[in-house]
């Protein structure tokens, strides 16, 4: 089927003023900060400061240094692995690890999954790529980080653990999106032709007549190229192995943070913990994860594991900020060396390009 190269400037209204963007992003970071505070007052009530504290004066600055090489590796991968769906002949691999780098900065800096936003727009300014196709690769690659919570809902029952009805639905709610996407997907792969007549019904139904003429392209070149990307069994064969590689070096990072700190787990705890931990930025979160972070880790290694709460605590503590620079640095010398300038990327994320400058 041929499908006409789509671009999101043809398929969305116009952007708002600049001001009214940052007003917007204004009011989302304050209340996600007003969140946040409170976050910390009640991780603050669960720990003894002066033990956690004790910890972190007394940090293990070999194991710090390590571990922060590990966490920037593991994104190094998953880099990879969406590089993969793009295709690498269209996107060099050090452009596909900038890119990302700064995805995940505004992930984590923003109230709101900017970064995936950002991903299509400098794809589309840098390699001529459009929007409606990098959202799909952008898409699958995200659902991949899903999978992990597949093998954990499979070790539950052989692990002896004792997890609480909001842990089962914090698991079972990202199997459940996961198995219903890849159902719809194979059903629509079996008859791609009609799965795209549908898309195109579907939107002339829901949108009115002058607006559905230039979403129905988009949605269609969308749905085209994540059949496409899901129909091909070894490119997602390769695209789960980039994913073990990437867990395991999360599971590496938590596990050399915590030794950071003098505290002493299994690489199966870790492992494990960790990973259920990551599951948690699938909902989301403070700007800069502002105490979420420290929750999230007592609720799982002190509430499921009955690690120490001040080891948890100094852990989280040390590598929250650690990490948090780690994403800056990474970020501001890929948007460097990418040739932009990091205001002209906060507006591709915002969709604001009328004021873009060159970096």
């Amino acid at each position: 089927m041929t499908i006409e190269t789509v671009d999101l400037e043809e398929v969305v209204a116009p952007p708002a003023r600049e001001s009214t963007n940052v007003r917007k992003l204004f009011v989302r970071m304050a209340t996600g900060l007003v969140v946040g505070g409170v976050f910390v007052v009640v991780f603050l009530q669960l720990i003894s400061v002066r033990a956690v504290f004790n910890r972190v004066e007394n940090l293990n600055v070999g194991f710090a240094l390590l571990c922060g090489l590990v966490f920037l590796s593991a994104y190094v991968v998953r880099a990879l692995r969406w590089r993969r769906f793009v295709g690498p002949d269209e996107l060099p691999a050090t452009r596909a690890v900038g890119i990302y780098f700064i995805a995940i900065f505004l992930n984590w800096l923003l109230p709101v999954q900017g970064g995936e936003l950002a991903k299509s727009g400098i794809l589309r300014r840098t390699n001529g790529i459009p929007v409606s196709r990098s959202l799909a690769t952008i898409t699958m690659d995200k659902s991949l980080d899903l999978l992990p919570a597949v093998v954990l809902l499979l070790i539950v029952p052989f692990a002896g653990l004792h997890l609480s009805g909001a842990l089962w639905l914090f698991l079972l709610f990202p199997l459940f999106a996961l198995a219903a996407a890849g159902l719809v997907l194979a059903l629509a792969g079996r008859r791609q032709e009609g799965a795209m007549g549908l898309v195109s019904r579907v939107v002339r139904i829901v949108l009115p007549r002058h607006l559905a003429t230039r979403v129905e392209p988009f949605a269609v070149q969308f749905v085209d190229t994540l059949l496409t990307l899901f129909r091909n069994p070894r490119l997602l064969l390769v695209g789960a192995a980039y994913t073990g590689v990437a867990v395991t070096l999360d599971g590496l990072f938590c596990y050399l943070a915590f030794l950071a700190v003098g505290t002493s787990l299994s690489l199966a705890v870790v492992l494990y913990g960790y990973t259920l931990y990551n599951l948690a930025y699938i909902f989301p979160t403070p700007p800069a994860h502002l105490g979420s972070n420290e929750l999230m880790g007592l609720l799982i290694f002190s509430g499921v594991f009955g690690v120490s709460r001040s080891g948890v605590g100094a852990m989280f503590v040390f590598s929250h900020p650690f990490t948090g620079l780690l994403m800056t640095a990474a970020a501001l010398v890929s948007v460097r060396a990418i040739g932009l300038s990091f205001r002209s990327t906060l507006e591709l994320w915002s969709g604001d390009e009328s004021k873009e400058r060159a970096a």
